[in-house]
């Protein structure tokens, strides 16, 4: 999400409300800079008013419509409910976004940092300077948000003239990592004590893969005992009750439980549960 002619005309809107409010502060900055959201928080809030309240009144126009053109208690309570809900959701993205931004960053930062700490190793052994790794790392696309986080830290030693140790500790205020801060701290202080850098990225290396090999040997065996529940409960009981109901139904002379049970179970609960299942394994599963 990046600063746009819309986003902008929404800070020009409402900038004085904004900085009557006092919403904006450093965590805040930090928060929007971690989520890799390209805009300013009074920008961003601003954004946020002024779309909730179109939302508003959006949906009170079509609920208004709705009702006139079919003026029954369902509709009344549509065109009471429908400006509520919309706002309250569209005000939730907003809020939400950026925590959800910043997991999904960090989930991936540490995903890859174990193959990205071994391609800066093999650059440092080739005699690449930390700037020069950087500037090198910003430029590979398959290395995801520390593409994005090297090309911060590049951008400011190559276009702002920053130094290495500040541009460092930049990147580790607004990272959304905590791996990659510690492995960013490393470096700094590898640096500044004069210690053999090579050394410490060799080490990392060794860390992160042991990490890495761990977390997906503990992703397998929770996604088999996920797998193993799926058959049972998914797959083998819905067969089990329904042939169940199904004998009890002609052998009751159809005074067992009605087939309408059977429908619900098949078009809402089951598919419930798979997407249930599903939104656990995702969870569960580390990317390759």
């Amino acid at each position: 999400m990046r600063s746009n002619a819309y986003t902008r005309f929404c800070r020009r809107l409402m900038l004085r409300l904004v900085e009557k409010l006092q919403l904006e502060d450093i965590s805040k900055k930090h928060m929007l800079e971690k989520a890799n959201i390209k805009m300013t928080y009074k920008e961003y809030i601003s954004t946020a008013i002024v779309t909730s309240l179109l939302s508003f009144i959006t949906s009170l126009v079509i609920s208004i419509m709705l009702y006139l053109m079919n003026p029954f208690p369902l509709s009344f309570l549509v065109a009471i409910i429908l400006p509520i809900l919309i706002p309250f959701f569209t005000s939730a993205y907003f809020i939400i976004k950026p925590t959800s931004m910043i997991k999904k960053r960090e989930k991936e930062i540490d995903r890859l940092l174990p193959y990205v700490t071994n391609f800066v190793s093999t650059m440092a052994s080739a005699g690449l300077s930390p700037a020069e790794i950087f500037k090198t790392l910003s430029r590979v696309d398959i290395y995801g948000e520390i593409k994005e986080e090297s090309k911060k830290i590049a951008k400011e030693i190559y276009i702002m003239g920053v130094d290495m140790i500040t541009a460092l500790k930049h990147a580790i205020e607004v990272s959304p990592s905590r791996k990659f801060k510690e492995f960013l701290q490393g470096i700094v202080g590898t640096i500044q004590s004069g210690s053999d850098l090579n050394a410490y990225f060799e080490n990392k290396v060794k860390e992160y893969m042991v990490d890495d090999l761990a977390s997906r040997k503990k992703s397998l065996e929770n996604l088999a005992v996920l797998a193993e529940t799926f058959i049972i409960t998914v797959i083998a009981f819905p067969l089990f009750l329904v042939i169940v109901i199904s004998i009890m139904s002609f052998t009751s002379g159809g005074a067992g439980i009605p087939f309408s049970f059977l429908f619900v179970l098949s078009l809402i609960i089951l598919p419930l549960a798979y997407v249930g299942y599903y939104v656990l394994m995702k969870g569960v599963w580390v990317e390759p």
